[in-house]
């Protein structure tokens, strides 16, 4: 059930890439944004990262904002399509083969006899109930309670004289 689930939202995630990579239209949103807060021309922003303060005009960050826009469009958007693509088919024939396998545990036309091949015989086809009728074809009646006992038979057929070894003359 894990395996469904999990196979299942990596194929939703494939096909949100997918969508992005066709459907992105990679154009600045003619916000500038310093942060969470959007700037004005002439104001700075100051960012400081791992100790270290930098600084950038409203003018470097609006031309870094058409940048980005300009690769996703240039090729970025087709590689965000393709990723995607790829996962989404991955993650979808996974999907496919786990319903299937777990379609196949139960007793449904998956897990049915294949037609034309016949089970060993005294072995009941998969699917249907075991056949009652032991003592015309020949096989001991099933018993209930213990299992047989394994190992050797109690008795020895009449004849049968067991093999001498070199300490037993």
């Amino acid at each position: 059930m894990k395996s469904v689930v999990w196979w299942s939202v990596g194929l939703l995630f494939g096909l949100g890439l997918t969508a992005l990579g066709l459907f992105g239209s990679g154009e600045p949103s003619g916000k500038v944004l310093c942060g969470s807060e959007e700037m004005r021309p002439g104001q700075t922003c100051d960012r400081t990262q791992y100790g270290l303060t930098t600084s950038e005009t409203y003018e470097e960050k609006r031309q870094e904002a058409i940048d980005d826009a300009a690769t996703f469009k240039g090729g970025g958007r087709w590689v965000t399509f393709g990723i995607g693509t790829a996962i989404a088919a991955a993650c979808g024939w996974r999907l496919v083969v786990a319903v299937r396998r777990r379609a196949g545990q139960g007793s449904g036309p998956v897990a049915q006899a294949v037609p034309g091949f016949a089970p060993p015989p005294g072995y009941a086809p998969q699917g249907f109930p075991a056949r009652q009728d032991f003592r015309q074809l020949g096989f001991p009646q099933p018993q209930q309670g213990f299992p047989p006992q394994q190992g050797f038979p109690q008795q020895l057929p009449p004849g049968y004289q067991p093999p001498r070894g070199p300490h037993q003359q």
